[in-house]
């Protein structure tokens, strides 16, 4: 199949899982996205308008999908989905030069993109109103400067990333395990300053961003054993969950199971993604104690999982040679 042919299906495949849910659409899921009103109220706030409901933590931490989406000529949901499908472009873009430097097949990196693209959360989460989307692009440039060895690039990477949601936190780690046997003191060192100044940068976000009065309240990431038994016994926590990891996590157990402990800590890029998954699945478990629980935080590891399908494979096929 021809590059022109290949970009021409990526995009059809792209549209077709994009387009059913723009803008929250209900045509086929009668539930309107809860948070859909808060980032919409953001967008109203950068573009000086009467707010249609308060902003509000966790949301307003979130300011820079709501800023870009200000800018665009069209209404706010609109405007934050469009911002949501340039981001994810770029991140496909960059993630396929990603899978390159990895020297992953060039048939097996669109067989990646492809995987990523048709599946549940890019279907059910990439366009609703949300931001989780555009943090892709912000991943895919954390992986691919660490592979170059940009301390810098990925330290601004993960900084951009938490303008859109904190939960680029989970790409932290990556660095650290991927370098951690070429240069220790380096993949410490990067490791320690962005931690602090991801931390730092964080607090200055939260004391910072603009909070209504009737929205001031902050219980966000806090224990909560109501929402606990809520998230038990909620069919849409545990059909978010099991579908989200779908197709992609179940390749990525069967390439594991060929693998031994030794294997993986052998190999910096499988053990660095296996890392990151973890991160992601220790902030669903915080979710799921004190707000309600989906699977976009598991959605995030999508890169990291289609890295670990690919580079398992290559190990598994240099032993068997």
């Amino acid at each position: 199949m021809k590059i022109v042919t290949k970009i021409l299906v990526t995009a059809l495949f792209f549209l077709a899982m994009v387009l059913p849910r723009f803008n929250g659409n209900q045509l086929l899921v009668k539930q309107e996205p809860y948070d859909l009103k808060y980032f919409k109220a953001y967008v109203e706030y950068f573009r000086d308008q009467p707010l249609t409901a308060p902003l509000r933590p966790a949301t307003n931490w979130r300011f820079l999908v709501p800023y870009l989406a200000s800018k665009i000529p069209f209404d706010a949901v609109t405007s934050i989905n469009l911002v949501n499908c340039v981001f994810l472009i770029l991140a496909l873009g960059v993630f396929y030069k990603t899978l390159k430097l990895l020297k992953i097949e060039h048939d097996k990196i669109w067989h990646s993109l492809w995987l990523f693209i048709l599946s549940f959360p890019m279907f059910y989460y990439s366009t609703i109103g949300y931001v989780d989307a555009s943090l892709f692009f912000f991943i895919a440039l954390s992986i691919y400067f660490t592979i170059l060895n940009k301390p810098g690039l990925f330290l601004l990477s993960i900084l951009l990333g938490l303008c859109v949601k904190e939960t680029i936190a989970i790409a932290i780690p990556f660095y650290f395990f991927y370098h951690l046997k070429r240069d220790r003191k380096k993949a410490i060192y990067t490791s320690l300053v962005t931690i602090i100044s991801f931390a730092v940068l964080f607090y200055v976000i939260k004391r910072t961003a603009p909070v209504s009065i009737e929205g001031s309240e902050n219980n966000f990431w806090k224990f909560d054993l109501a929402n606990v038994k809520n998230n038990f016994f909620r069919i849409n926590t545990w059909l978010s969950f099991i579908l989200t990891i779908g197709f992609p996590g179940l390749l990525i157990l069967l390439e594991l199971r060929k693998l031994s402990f030794y294997k993986i800590w052998s190999n910096q890029v499988v053990l660095s993604c296996l890392v990151c998954v973890a991160s992601a699945f220790f902030f669903y478990t915080l979710s799921y104690l004190s707000t309600v629980a989906d699977g976009r935080i598991i959605w995030l590891t999508y890169f990291y999982l289609i890295i670990i399908w690919q580079t398992s494979k290559t190990i598994n096929l240099r032993q068997t040679n």
